[in-house]
């Protein structure tokens, strides 16, 4: 059913002269009438979007929770070299809020950006409907893998980086290996596991003998090592889940005085720039902010020009690996 200025003036109790004029406005007055009109308008599925000229610039909202690290300061590092490519404008969001305050943010968000892109790795599938449902037809897209996305999503391949890690300790001669996983409840750190685990089964001769429930935290990797060692293990190759679980493993694991590569060989997943000042130099998975941002842009503003709504399409962002003095065996 198409949706016209009679339904949203229905549904607002408001004229249909109140609605028109507040829908064609250029610039919003923020009143409370038109607040109202352009709530009804995105729960109902009006389209909202402005007619964007030549030389007109589509302001684009980057929602990040506020954690410190330089995880995130590559993200944004990365959506602002980006956006100097572009027609956009990337405005950085820092919700500090509580998760329940959180949806209602994004949805106060959508009345003041063109679009908006969220890296909130504490978002659920219920979160992302009810924000489709207040904010109807709108460019809005998530920077997170999800098992079953309800919006759009640009993210790295999670899964091809845990498969590569694998795959390059065979190739380095071993084959016994160990793992650290991330946070149970985030897509990327179960896309990753299962991408190293479908290696090692595809391979009798591999076998995951030890493994640890992480956190993605510095803390606990260095928890992992205190489990690692009561095992007695060596020899083993270990995929670290990401970068800060492997700086704690290996810190604990040198204060212990195990050597590295020597006792065993370990690997991350981020190719933060500490990797090479650690030692010895960290092998990661690399992942390309700029790459991330340059997509995720693109599509917000192909939703705009194109009035297309987000449906649940997945774009991935390939993966490289940086192989370092951590998993190369001293001869």
């Amino acid at each position: 059913m198409r949706i016209t200025l009679q339904h949203i003036a229905d549904d607002t109790g408001l004229s249909i002269a109140t609605v028109s004029r507040a829908l064609s406005r250029e610039k919003r007055s923020h009143s409370a009438n038109e607040e109202q009109i352009y709530a009804s308008a995105r729960k109902l599925g009006y389209p909202l979007f402005t007619k964007v000229s030549e030389n007109q610039q589509l302001s684009i909202a980057l929602v990040v929770k506020l954690f410190e690290g330089e995880f995130y300061a590559s993200l944004m590092n990365g959506f602002y070299k980006a956006a100097a490519d572009t027609d956009s404008e990337i405005v950085f969001s820092y919700d500090a809020k509580q998760l329940d305050e959180t949806v209602d943010y994004i949805i106060n968000l959508s009345k003041k950006y063109s679009g908006i892109c969220l890296f909130l790795p504490s978002m659920t599938n219920k979160d992302y409907l009810k924000i489709k449902e207040e904010v109807g037809q709108y460019p809005i897209i998530s920077l997170l893998p999800s098992k079953n996305p309800k919006i759009d999503t640009v993210c790295f391949d999670s899964y091809r980086g845990g498969y590569m890690l694998a795959k390059h300790f065979e190739e380095q001669g071993y084959k016994k290996f160990g793992f650290i996983s991330g946070p149970s409840d985030r897509a990327d750190a179960l896309f990753r596991k299962n991408g190293f685990l479908n290696h090692i089964h595809e391979n009798d001769s591999l076998e995951l003998i030890w493994s640890y429930d992480g956190d993605f935290s510095s803390a606990l990797g260095q928890a992992a090592f205190a489990d690692f060692k009561k095992t007695g293990l060596k020899d083993i190759a270990i995929f670290g889940g990401n970068d800060y679980s492997c700086f704690g493993f290996m810190k604990a694991a040198m204060k212990s005085g195990y050597k590295i590569p020597d006792d065993f060989i370990i690997a991350g997943y981020d190719n933060l720039s500490f990797c090479e000042t650690f030692t010895p130099e960290l092998t990661s998975i690399a992942t390309n902010f700029h790459e991330l941002g340059k997509k995720s842009i693109r599509v917000v503003e192909n939703m705009v020009a194109d009035k297309s709504d987000s449906f649940g399409n997945i774009s991935m962002i390939p993966v490289d690996i940086k192989i370092r003095n951590s998993t190369i065996p001293n001869k």
